[in-house]
């Protein structure tokens, strides 16, 4: 069993550079993707659910698919979770806590635009319609280059803002830019997650390493077409 856990950012921002297409999708094209996913069977799961069935401790649908969203934007509220909610379908988001009700002041360094990131109160109607609110740690750091004390740290910080606020600790997690070493994936363990994904591209299937997950990466170019080349195409030629 091979599951595509989908990623992506922001939905139906405006693209206010070239860098910003590869994080940002645009309204329409996420309702095709969704709709089409839905017309051919698939099933929208949690990460946390993908994990577990990756585990075999959860049974799957026969299509299974995990859709994810790092960071929270106000966009994804906007956009995005009115389509899964008519869908029946939930999904993942990976939550800087120390962002919640302000927005990305992490990409001001990069140049990348500023958008508003959901409050708790926002974040807390989408856990109770399903969703899962996931670790990203506290302040959106490049892990991998961090002491592993500093790196343990900001994981923890993380998924205690989101118990303390949410009701219940975080189950897995996602690195901020992907950014990991050898020793990242085995701090996230010790942190009391069951898994975590990453930023590589590939389709997830139970011989994975649970803590470095692939994803399958949507950009604002992809549309539907872009979506089944990455889905059912790209796989095949790796």
């Amino acid at each position: 069993m091979k599951i595509p856990i989908l990623m992506y950012h922001k939905v139906g921002a405006p693209v206010q550079s070239r860098p910003d297409t590869f994080l940002n999708v645009s309204a329409r094209s996420f309702g095709r993707q969704m709709r089409l996913l839905q017309r051919m069977g698939y099933q929208g799961i949690t990460f946390a659910e993908a994990a577990a069935g990756l585990r075999g401790d959860l049974k799957m649908p026969r299509r299974p698919v995990c859709v994810t969203f790092d960071d929270g934007y106000v966009n994804v509220r906007e956009h995005a979770a009115p389509v899964l909610d008519r869908m029946g379908w939930p999904a993942t988001i990976f939550l800087p806590t120390g962002y919640a009700g302000r927005a990305n002041e992490w990409d001001r360094q990069y140049g990348n635009p500023i958008l508003p990131i959901m409050d708790w109160e926002t974040l807390r109607g989408l856990q109770e319609a399903g969703w899962e609110i996931a670790g990203h740690t506290r302040s959106h750091p490049k892990l991998g280059e961090m002491a592993d004390e500093e790196a343990e740290r900001e994981m923890r910080a993380g998924a205690q803002d989101i118990a303390e606020r949410l009701g219940s600790a975080p189950q897995t997690f996602c690195y901020p830019f992907g950014s990991h070493n050898d020793r990242t994936p085995g701090l996230a363990r010790q942190c009391g997650f069951r898994a975590a994904c990453t930023t590589r591209s590939g389709l997830a299937d139970p011989s994975a390493d649970p803590f470095r997950l692939p994803r399958v990466k949507i950009a604002y170019r992809d549309d539907v077409w872009g979506l089944l080349y990455r889905l059912w195409i790209r796989p095949r030629l790796s």
